[in-house]
């Protein structure tokens, strides 16, 4: 994987280390991740400073009003075989 002239970063990066960071993994895992699998080097620094420019998004989105009525739909089935 080889970062293209004049680029910091390569594109759907950031898409994967909010991926990564939702799972759960700590800046230590997915750093590592990207050294085995990408062959990347990618600073704990650097993944933590794309998760913090999401963190204010989610922490706007968590606190909205909720709807007042959530509709829910549930379907089941029972399939018999006669003969």
């Amino acid at each position: 994987m080889i970062v293209p002239k004049r680029k910091r970063r390569l594109d759907g990066i950031d898409q994967v280390v909010l991926s990564f960071s939702a799972r759960g993994l700590t800046t230590g895992e997915i750093a590592a991740h990207f050294e085995e699998v990408y062959g990347a080097k990618v600073s704990k620094d650097t993944i933590s400073r794309i998760t913090e420019k999401v963190a204010g998004e989610l922490a706007e989105w968590s606190a909205r009003p909720g709807d007042p009525v959530y509709p829910v739909l549930f379907v089941d089935a029972v399939v018999v075989k006669v003969p």
